[in-house]
């Protein structure tokens, strides 16, 4: 099985993590690590530079946590929209499950609601998606 995991450093996603350990280890064959830096207008190359070896730290962060338990792989996008491509990613990756956080790492997000990159991956991903949420 072929498990995408959206992740940002966020509570959620982390909580991701331990799901992939804890329930899936037994049928995960390849587990990718996939890390979105939103692009924005005007944003310049430095800065965009500045986000992927941010993105970096975060995703071997990730993967000490997960130790040796699978074979993992980093992917790291830039992009206008963080939903559009974690779908596209998925799709093109023919993964058989995403596991991302309820919310990212914004902290003006509602507590009991779904972020909106989540509710818009969820509606249109092409396979199982889990949604974590830290307790």
């Amino acid at each position: 099985m072929k498990v995408v995991i959206a992740y940002d450093g966020s509570q959620d996603a982390k909580e991701g993590l331990n799901v992939a350990k804890k329930f899936l280890k037994e049928v995960i064959d390849e587990l990718i690590l996939l890390y979105v830096v939103r692009k924005r207008e005007g944003m310049s190359k430095e800065e965009e530079e500045k986000e992927i070896e941010k993105a970096k730290k975060l995703l071997e962060e990730a993967k000490a946590e997960i130790k040796d338990e699978f074979v993992i792989r980093e992917a790291i996008i830039a992009d206008y929209s963080i939903a559009e491509a974690i779908l596209n990613f998925v799709e093109s990756e023919e993964a058989d499950m995403l596991i991302m956080g309820a919310r990212g790492v914004r902290p003006d997000i509602i507590r009991y609601t779904l972020g909106s990159t989540t509710a818009k991956v969820v509606s249109f991903a092409p396979c199982s998606v889990y949604i974590a949420k830290k307790k």
